[in-house]
This record gives C-alpha cells, structure tokens and sequence, in this order.
C-alpha cells in the first residue's frame, strides 16, 4: 500500500491550486492512472458510513433510495467478506460475523488482518481509556466508535481485491467488452437538443484523436476530479467557465465542478522503545525479519506483507471537545457562514451537518493506528516509528474542479478550499494532540520512546495549529462535483445518475455523492455503482 503513489505509470499526480487556508500549499492530489483507477492505487481500508450518512441524502430532496435502506442491499451485493480472527485487538468476538451486515457471494473479497503489531492492541486499550467505546460491527449502520477494520484483500492469495480484478478480469472476455489502455477521453460528443443525446466520445492515443460512437448510452466514471472536467470539455457547466475557453454552452448547469468535499489527513510518527517490534519499518532495516515475512506472504499469503490499517475509530466531536468549546465553535462556524457567499445548496447541506454535529450522530474526526511508517519518512537506521493518522471526517469546507484551458490534456484545476472554516482546522489540530495524548497514556506509553512528527517540543494550540497547516494533505476522498441533487438546485445528475440536460449520459462515480461520509469511500462508490446497474440500467 502506497507503493504506486506519484509513479506516474500508475497516478495522474494531479496537485490543488494553493490553498488559501493552508500557508498557500499546493497538495497533491493523487488518483489511479491503472486498471480500476483508485481502487489499485487506495490503501485498501473497507468500511461504510453511519445511516445517517446516507439518510442525509434524502434530507436533500434526493428520492429514489439513495440512503442507507436503499443502498444496504448494494453494499452486500458487491463483498464477500470473510470474518476476522477472534480476541483480535482485544475483544472478544469475530469482526464481520453477521450474515445481515455482510455480504457473502459478491465479487469483491474482503478480510480482516492476520498480522497484528503487539501495540494494536495497547493502542485500543489506551483509546478505550478517552472514553470511546469498542464497536463490534460498525457496518450495521453505527460506524462510530473503535473496530477492527476490514480490507480490500483476498485472503485466498494474500493480493489487493480490487475493480480490475474481480470486476474486469471476470469479464473481460465477453464479446460486448473492449477495455483500451493508453487511451484519454478528451470529449463526449453531444447533439444539441432540448434532451442533449451522447452520440460518442472522443479520446486521444499517441496524439491521434479517434471516436467511439454510441447507440445507448455512454456512462462518465472518471472520478470527482476528471468527470467534471470532461463533463466542461464537452459543453455542460456553468457559461462563465465555458466560454472564458470557447467551448460551446450545449447544457447550462453551474453546479458542475462545485461542491468539492474531501477529507483530511494529518499524521503523527513516533519512535519505539525497541527497536525490533514487529513493524512495517522493520522490513527496511532487519533482513531476517524481511525474509520471514516475504516466506509467510509466499507460503500461505499471511504476515506483515498482507497487513493494512485495523485500528480505526470514528468520534463525534462531543467526545473529545467540551460542551463549552462547542458552543464556540459552532457560534463562529454559523458566524462565518453568515459571512461567506454560499449557495443555496450548501446552505441546505450546512443545516443538515450541523444538526448532525449538535446530535452526535456521525463521526466529525477519524483516527487510524499504522504499525510503521506509512509516509515514508527518511529516518536514521534503527529509528523504528509506528504513526497515528488523524482525519477530518465531515468537514464543512467547500471547494470546485473546473478546467483551466480548452486543452483536454491538461489537468483540471482543483481547489478543495481547505479548512475554509475555523471548525474544520480545530478539529485536525485536537486530533493531532489525542495522538500525542494516546502516545503518553497506558498502556501504549510504554511502547513510546519520544515523539518524532510534530516534535517534543510541539505542545501549545499555536505549535499543534503550525504543525496541521505545514502537514495537512488530503485522505484522497474527494466526491460532490457531479452532485446527486434537484435540478436547478444543486444536482449536476438526477436520481438515476442521468446528468441533467442530456437523455442518456450517465456519471457513475465518487463525483456524485452530494455529502461527504464518515467514511473510507472505496465501500460506497462500489455500492453506487452496483445500485445504478441493477436498478436503472440491467432492466
């Protein structure tokens, strides 16, 4: 996991235009180039959202059962999961037990970690001592809490499950599919009209421009950042955009390329005691311990080579903010919101999340436990470090993706407006201090040598605020740019992922999830895609 990252064989290596809020940084912004897109390029973790996640998307006016009843069959449809090894991380009982809450025939296998570092499981004790409870089965609908989490791996091969494998390879010798590599589309070709039809789409290979012609429909999945850019390329989006580049207006909709969410991502490191714990750090600097863990992976596709992310907990804000706290942050929240000039649209969406955060309901900060070093730090030989990843789950900021040129090659320009607003800093920099605070509470401090990344010396708000805006990066959850919405009122794509204006161009990707999920988003999309084929295309 992270290996193909910035190789651009497999990642476009896209990166945001500054960003205002954090120090004027350009982040990268990484998405899969490969076979299956992102989904070989993620580091695996597999989970859902809360039902309130979802349910909020019909609290913005969305029908046709996109919300948790009406998407709970799909994300059973697509797994197969395998339950996890019992007492792991502690807790008695096996991770992905009900047969109600997991899928068990879909093509996507799944499994739980057979590789545990010995500070897992101190790392739960030491979180469970914060008062966040242990959650058995965060996929029935309350994903909140601490859990084992589950992964995108075959447990029969020890490999990445992903869409290129068990959806293309499955498929890919039936005689109605040509998949082309090296090929970019550059255009979908559209007939004017009242109802627009996609006749075709363009794409270019070795700089020569061909067409593919359609006689049904051509469906859009090329992700939150590149569908919304094709979408302008071919003439639907705002005017404004549009004719700055002298692309003809074939569907007016300004909502294209808006409502930009992601989520954050700051990590922490820290140095161990010993230095010969078992960690993923251990495979650069002991080639004892490389070999065992390379035979394991060879003879029986277990050990450290199969290991991804297991400790993962999501928290409503009210757990590790006072009440007093809250009140002002959500004053100053509604204060800057009075203040910024929002859509009626993101206003709608506001009011939901913040009765979301009021209530409790959703997680508001992730935090995830990584046995190494998953940032791949250049650090002295012998400095073994395990990390502590801390996520902004729900934030409110907003951003866009539009073109920057009339060039279909060039990348689009993307602007996630980072912590636009004061609450979604504050709740990165808490999570940077509970990582620190996890790292000197038992029974993890005894595994703790010092901190590494932020410093010792890192201990005020203002240091824990310099830290976040030098380190922020996203967690490559980026969605709402081809919203799910009412049309002229926020949705780029009605209910069966038809874009508005057009008869039969359909977008099936992250880029229609109007609201962000407290969530790894792999689950989802995967969900989406399985709704929108059974029930609106294989009819």
């Amino acid at each position: 996991m992270g290996e193909a990252l910035f190789n651009p064989d497999y990642d476009w290596n896209f990166e945001t235009v500054p960003q205002t809020h954090v120090s004027q940084r350009n982040l990268p912004a990484n998405r899969g180039k490969m076979l299956g897109g992102s989904s070989g390029l993620n580091f695996m973790i597999y989970q859902r959202g809360s039902a309130q996640d979802y349910n909020a998307w019909g609290q913005l006016g969305i029908g046709g059962g996109w919300d948790w009843d009406g998407l709970l069959p799909y994300f059973l449809r697509t797994e197969t999961v395998t339950p996890g090894p019992a007492g792991a991380l502690g807790f008695r009982g096996q991770a992905g037990e009900s047969d109600e809450f997991e899928g068990r025939s879909g093509p996507l296998a799944i499994q739980y970690n057979n590789f545990y570092s010995p500070i897992e499981t101190p790392y739960a004790t030491a979180m469970q001592s914060f008062g966040v409870p242990f959650n058995p089965d965060p996929d029935s609908g309350n994903s909140t809490g601490l859990f084992n989490c589950a992964a995108a791996v075959d447990i029969k091969t020890g490999n990445r499950s992903y869409s290129a494998v068990e959806y293309f390879l499955a498929n890919e010798a039936r005689s109605n599919l040509v998949v082309l590599q090296g090929a970019q589309a550059t255009k979908i070709n559209l007939t004017p009209g009242r109802s627009a039809i996609a006749t075709g789409v363009q794409f270019v290979v070795n700089g020569t421009t061909f067409t593919a012609n359609a006689t049904t429909e051509v469906i859009l999945s090329a992700g939150a950042f590149q569908s919304p850019q094709l979408l302008e390329l071919s003439g639907i989006g705002s005017p404004t955009v549009l004719e700055k580049f002298g692309i003809p207006v074939i569907v007016s909709n300004p909502n294209v390329g808006e409502n930009l969410q992601d989520h954050t991502n700051v990590a922490s490191q820290f140095q161990l005691n010993d230095p010969t714990l078992p960690n993923t750090s251990l495979l650069n600097t002991n080639e004892t311990f490389k070999e065992q863990q390379e035979a394991l992976y060879l003879d029986d596709h277990t050990g450290i080579f199969t290991y991804t992310v297991s400790d993962i907990s999501f928290h409503p804000m009210q757990q590790f903010f006072t009440p007093e706290e809250m009140t002002e942050l959500i004053s100053e929240l509604q204060t800057e919101v009075a203040a910024a000039n929002l859509s009626s649209w993101q206003h709608q969406q506001f009011e939901i999340q913040l009765a979301e955060l009021q209530a409790g309901e959703v997680g508001q900060m992730e935090l995830a436990f990584f046995a190494g070093d998953i940032s791949g730090t250049a650090l002295p030989v012998g400095t073994e470090i395990v990390e502590i990843l801390n996520f902004g789950s729900r934030h409110f900021s907003r951003g866009s993706v539009h073109i920057g040129s009339a060039d279909p090659l060039a990348a689009p320009l993307i602007d996630p407006n980072y912590l636009q607003f004061t609450i979604d800093k504050q709740v990165v920099v808490r999570g940077a201090q509970i990582a620190r605070n996890l790292t000197q509470t038992a029974p993890m401090a005894s595994f703790i040598k010092t901190p590494v990344s932020p410093a010792a010396n890192v201990t005020t708000e203002d240091d824990f605020e310099q830290f976040v805006l030098a380190n922020l990066a996203t967690e490559w959850h980026p969605v709402g740019t081809a919203s799910l919405g009412p049309e002229g009122a926020g949705g780029v794509v009605s209910e069966n992922l038809i874009v508005y204006g057009t008869s039969n161009l359909r977008v099936v990707d992250a880029s229609v999830i109007p609201l962000q999920i407290a969530a790894h988003i792999q689950a989802t999309v995967y969900a989406v895609a399985e709704k929108v084929y059974i029930f609106y295309i294989n009819v």
